[in-house]
């Protein structure tokens, strides 16, 4: 599946789930004993209530699939395991890994809400010595200041625009969650980061986003592979080359970076860079929570096969530090 079907836009969602549920709805209509049901959340309940899933983009909501049948636990519990059965115990983490003979020279903390009543922290240390380019990118994506790829002109009055570096502390999200295998991390939309922070309903027409980093870091080192849970990757060309190279470049860093729950192999093959690990067993645990999320998984029974997608639980990142060791 192509991960940049989680970063598409707002519009481009919108379109394709009203031509859906025209076409499952027809279906349901001629075929009621094979109509589709699907399991939504209390959001995609309260957003059908008001009308308006479309806008606030809970997807299985617009399309009418429910997550809340009888025989489904409830999506926030810490047992409600990603298959809608309750586990027997909280779902364990793995090992730390080891640092494979590489230097960690920086600390990343970020702090994740799960609902309302849960919260964790992931720390990650970064290979800076190994992956320099790589871990450099990351720091500034990282910081409270950002990762700014367009002339600081950009970012001055006057200029013409208005614009601002991404931060992964200004809109960031768990875009992603691939069961048990892996998390993906972002900023889905530069434009609407920089209306939230300040306190616009939406960017002016005059934003311009930042756009993929013209220097590209196929060269740098390939220095271990995603064998093991716990380790932190980034495309081997650098931050916002994660996806579709033809997605609009406010959308270039919603793919910034993944975390594996496990090993797996196939982002070797896909070309990724491992450029850091976990550090603790504290957050390898909460790693494994997140990898049990229950997730929005589209059109699963339409389209088989479909696991991965958003959280179908609400989650939020509260803080994001990084720094040196």
């Amino acid at each position: 599946r192509n991960r940049m079907e989680l970063c598409m836009t707002s519009n481009n969602r919108r379109e394709f789930l009203i031509g859906a549920s025209i076409a499952v709805a027809s279906t349901a209509a001629t075929s009621p004993v094979n109509a589709v049901e699907r399991a939504v959340g209390s959001a995609e309940m309260e957003c059908r209530q008001r009308g308006d899933c479309l806008e606030t983009g809970q997807w299985d909501g617009a399309v009418g699939w429910y997550w809340g049948g009888k025989d489904r636990c409830d999506a926030s519990d810490p047992l409600c395991g990603p298959d809608g059965t309750l586990r027997d115990a909280p779902v364990a983490g793995e090992p730390v890994p080891s640092n494979n003979g590489q230097k960690i020279t920086h600390q990343v903390e970020i702090s994740i809400n799960i609902g309302r009543d849960e919260s964790g922290t992931l720390r990650i240390g970064l290979y800076g010595e190994a992956c320099p380019q790589s871990v450099e990118q990351l720091v500034a994506f990282f910081s409270p200041s950002g990762l700014a790829t367009s002339s600081k002109l950009m970012f001055e009055q006057g200029y013409g625009v208005t614009s601002a570096p991404v931060s992964m502390a200004k809109g960031g999200m768990l875009n992603g969650i691939s069961p048990g295998q892996r998390l993906d991390f972002g900023v889905p939309s530069q434009a609407a980061a920089y209306a939230r922070s300040k306190g616009m309903s939406k960017a002016g027409d005059d934003f311009v986003p930042q756009p993929r980093p013209k220097e590209q870091l196929s060269a740098e080192a390939f220095v271990r592979k995603h064998d093991i849970a716990g380790l932190i990757s980034i495309p081997s060309s650098g931050l916002g080359y994660g996806g579709n190279a033809f997605a609009p470049e406010d959308e270039a860093f919603c793919d910034a970076f993944q975390l594996t729950a496990s090993s797996v192999p196939a982002m070797d093959k896909e070309g990724r860079r491992v450029v850091g690990q976990v550090l603790d067993n504290e957050s390898m645990a909460f790693l494994a929570r997140l990898a049990s999320l229950p997730t929005k998984k589209g059109f699963k029974g339409v389209v088989p096969g479909l696991n991965d997608g958003p959280p179908l639980v609400k989650t939020s990142i509260s803080q994001v530090a990084v720094k040196p060791l």
